[in-house]
């Protein structure tokens, strides 16, 4: 019978605790160089942190900022809305603007250009927001009285518009009807730049889209522009942007032209003012309260002549 072998570290004790002392230090050594990775990569997750603190702060700041630069184009676009309107025994008007963000690319002016005529105008920019914002804001600075251009002639503030509002220079485009009131003809004169046609009625017949445009401000048109006159005697007319007719309800069905014949017929006997509640309440009542997706503008003129 063969006798086993002695353990080694029986036979040679120095050798083994050697062995021993060699693993327990190898094993120390990576210990502490896995407590030194940790070391670093705890230090390196709080340098991130830290950064990352900075880089929110930063951005709720340049946030803060721009809401505050909202706010403010906001307050100019606001103030070069129509303030109180001209009175006249022979004609009366009112407006609603509502944009769907702090400012819009809707503008709607009206003011009085002499003792017997008013100018005024609906301008839609293409988009929304701050960049459109700023083009309507420019737009309604250049049709003031103090501009020098003829604002009694439709024709000749569009050529101007189209001269002073490039593509090339601004990038964006816009539509604009543009006309004068005379108060004492009861008269509407305009020019349509690609914009939705105005609705018209007259007392006692169904209301009418006033279907005449050129293209919208902004593509080098050059032609000689067509100006439209209706008769307002005894009637009244609806100027909008496309956030009206365009308004989307829940469905996904938008208000749309027809849903407007309907409504505006239905006030036609309404003063200025209660047509342009009636209209802004549908189409509000047509989103079932929830927020526009478009800038949503309108004007309404009224003939006062049968009470004259």
């Amino acid at each position: 019978m063969r006798k086993k072998p002695f353990p080694s570290e029986l036979i040679r004790p120095d050798r083994y605790l050697l062995n021993q002392d060699s693993m327990i230090r190898q094993q120390m050594l990576e210990m502490w160089a896995e407590l030194s990775d940790l070391r670093h990569e705890k230090e390196l997750l709080k340098r991130l942190v830290l950064r990352y603190a900075d880089a929110e702060k930063r951005i709720r700041n340049l946030h803060e900022q721009l809401r505050d630069e909202l706010l403010a184009a906001a307050s100019i676009q606001q103030t070069l809305l129509p303030g109180s309107l001209p009175e006249s025994i022979f004609m009366e008007a009112a407006w609603k603007f509502q944009p769907c963000d702090e400012v819009g690319g809707d503008i709607v002016g009206l003011q009085a250009l002499d003792d017997e005529r008013w100018g005024c105008y609906v301008l839609d920019v293409a988009g929304h927001g701050p960049r459109a914002a700023m083009i309507t804001i420019s737009v309604a600075q250049y049709l003031k009285p103090s501009s020098g251009i003829d604002l009694f002639s439709p024709a000749k503030v569009l050529d101007a518009l189209e001269m002073e509002f490039p593509f090339t220079r601004f990038g964006s485009f816009f539509t604009i009807i543009y006309g004068v009131v005379d108060l004492k003809q009861q008269s509407f004169t305009f020019c349509n730049a690609g914009h939705p046609f105005p609705l018209l009625t007259q007392h006692g017949s169904a209301p009418e889209f006033v279907d005449r445009h050129d293209p919208m401000l902004g593509l080098g048109f050059n032609d000689k522009r067509d100006e439209v006159v209706v008769d307002l005697s005894s009637g009244s007319m609806l100027l909008y942007t496309d956030g009206l007719t365009e308004c989307v309800a829940p469905d996904g069905s938008f208000y749309g032209e027809d849903k407007l014949l309907q409504e505006f017929a239905k006030i036609s006997s309404h003063s200025a003012e209660k047509s342009a509640d009636e209209i802004f309440a549908t189409a509000r009542s047509f989103a079932s309260g929830t927020r526009f997706k478009d800038d949503f503008t309108l004007l309404v003129l009224k003939s006062l002549a049968q009470h004259v």
